[in-house]
């Protein structure tokens, strides 16, 4: 006898996935601990996790939320300032490195940037490009709403049992004399690029690895409980400078991606992955769960991954769908910059 006559169906490809019709998938995911309704899930990352934090809201779990918006706001403007996309006003982090940053910040107030952008005698946030579409009045309000925002991350460190983060990719800006990292280029959401102090750095393996590290050890620092849930955004690359095409781009993007959240969950009880990227990415699979524009994921997508996500979890089948809402997507901008 060998090893191979003792498995489950889930482990061969024919039986696992060529056999089964696409939505009848088993036990794509094995819950490394438990997530119950009690338990605090804080959520950060890229476009496709803001769907998660609806999701465990419309099921009836904790989905933590530190920063609120104020009640002079009306409802209507809450996305449009990016409340209620995830936990914190962070905007989206679509980088390991960026939540590093954030992390740190959050922790050690003296470590923060102080960059703020003029326009037109407005004041925009470098880190938090899209909260306030209009500006701010000061250099100070930029700030104390920055700081408003570190301590929301450093509250949902203290207080989440489960940190879950979705990054989607490996490009990003830095500030080349502060060092800082910005959630987009420089000129396009907002500000001015300079290239004497804006560069893109495409982060790999290695160096995404250690940032997820650094984030999640300085987290366990804070909070011993705390758990990490890992998942790859789907959704492939806007655009790329890095000289190659836009497809083998985005393939590299999301290869070093699923690499790292793999090694990582892998090296601790306490990190686990969960396979949206690999439940929805495959070019073998019978039907598309892309837009028309083969990029950003359909809502049949978000309901069949959230389904897998929530069978693991133990949960019955739910007839509603996942409730959509508006994404705000930063990247997305750069669509614009693209010759028709």
């Amino acid at each position: 006898m060998n090893p191979y006559e003792k498995l489950d169906d889930r482990a061969f490809w024919k039986l696992g996935v060529a056999e089964p019709k696409q939505g009848e998938l088993t036990q794509v995911w094995l819950p490394k601990f438990k997530i119950e309704k009690q338990h605090a899930v804080a959520t950060a990352g890229s476009c496709f996790a803001q769907n998660i934090g609806r999701a465990l809201r419309s099921r009836g779990m904790n989905w933590l939320v530190t920063e609120k918006p104020p009640q002079s706001l009306p409802r209507s403007l809450h996305t449009a300032h990016n409340y209620g996309l995830f936990t914190f006003r962070t905007g989206n982090i679509y980088t390991p490195a960026l939540l590093a940053q954030w992390v740190r910040w959050a922790l050690d107030r003296s470590s923060m940037d102080q960059e703020v952008w003029e326009t037109d005698g407005r004041f925009f946030d470098p880190f938090r490009p899209s909260v306030r579409p209009n500006g701010f009045e000061s250099v100070e309000e930029v700030l104390a709403s920055r700081h408003i925002t570190a301590d929301a991350v450093k509250t949902a460190i203290e207080q989440a049992d489960i940190f879950l983060f979705t990054p989607g990719l490996t490009e990003a800006w830095v500030n080349t004399k502060s060092k800082s990292i910005y959630p987009a280029c420089p000129g396009t959401v907002q500000g001015t690029f300079n290239p004497d102090e804006h560069q893109c750095i495409n982060f790999g393996f290695e160096s995404g690895k250690k940032a997820l590290a650094s984030a999640f050890d300085a987290m366990q620092n804070h909070n011993p409980n705390i758990k990490m849930l890992l998942t790859v955004s789907p959704v492939p690359i806007t655009a790329t400078v890095t000289g190659h095409h836009a497809l083998t781009a985005s393939t590299y993007t999301k290869s070093v991606l699923r690499a790292l959240a793999g090694e990582f969950a892998n090296a601790s009880e306490h990190v686990d992955y969960f396979p949206s990227y690999d439940l929805v990415s495959p070019a073998m699979l019978d039907q598309s769960y892309f837009n028309e524009n083969k990029r950003t994921v359909s809502p049949s997508g978000v309901d069949y991954v959230m389904k897998h996500f929530f069978e693991g979890l133990g949960q019955e089948k739910q007839s509603s769908p996942v409730p959509m809402g508006d994404i705000v997507c930063e990247d997305e901008i750069l669509e614009y910059y693209g010759k028709a």
